[in-house]
């Protein structure tokens, strides 16, 4: 058995300074460590808010609001604010195959006039008889795990590509 030393302040204790040494350096990165997911949550790089959750792009018909991070099975919104486009009596929006290959559609407010599926992907027809723009907001969940990455065409203009990581 190892004999106590005996310390300045008179206390008999067997010491493991070493090992004590290593333990606070690794109290110290797990306090940085945990200090770095807090404020990833904060600014939303962990999916559900924040300023960083969402991106959007701006074509020439219309301004897409969609998750830049978005969790598995979680409900989430992609917003397309329309330009006014005049003449035009309907708005066309076409989702790409990928899409559905990665999200559930859950819901369309306004409701589209007309929805169709082909090779080319879905498409989502909406009246618009005063040819102002309109505000589309599709409820989406993600139906795996990964980067996603689709395209989003408007009006048959060229196609908008967006990419969403979806955490676990």
């Amino acid at each position: 058995m190892e004999r106590p030393q005996i310390r300045s302040d008179g206390l008999q204790l067997n010491e493991h300074r070493q090992f004590q040494e290593r333990f606070w350096k690794f109290e110290r990165v797990a306090w940085i460590a945990f200090a770095v997911v807090t404020v990833s949550a904060l600014l939303g790089l962990t999916g559900g808010g924040g300023p960083l959750a969402t991106v959007s792009i701006e074509s020439a018909d219309a301004l897409i609001s969609y998750p830049r991070v978005a969790r598995w099975e979680t409900a989430d919104e992609l917003q397309i604010a329309l330009q006014p486009r005049a003449g035009a009596t309907e708005r066309r929006v076409m989702l790409a195959p990928e899409f559905a290959k990665s999200f559930q559609l859950e819901d369309v407010q306004p409701r589209p006039s007309k929805s169709t599926v082909s090779d080319l992907g879905q498409i989502l027809v909406f009246d618009n008889p005063d040819t102002q723009g309109g505000q589309i907001t599709m409820h989406i969940r993600a139906q795996s795990v990964g980067r996603r990455s689709f395209t989003i065409t408007i009006d048959g203009g060229m196609p908008n590509a967006l990419t969403t990581y979806v955490l676990p």
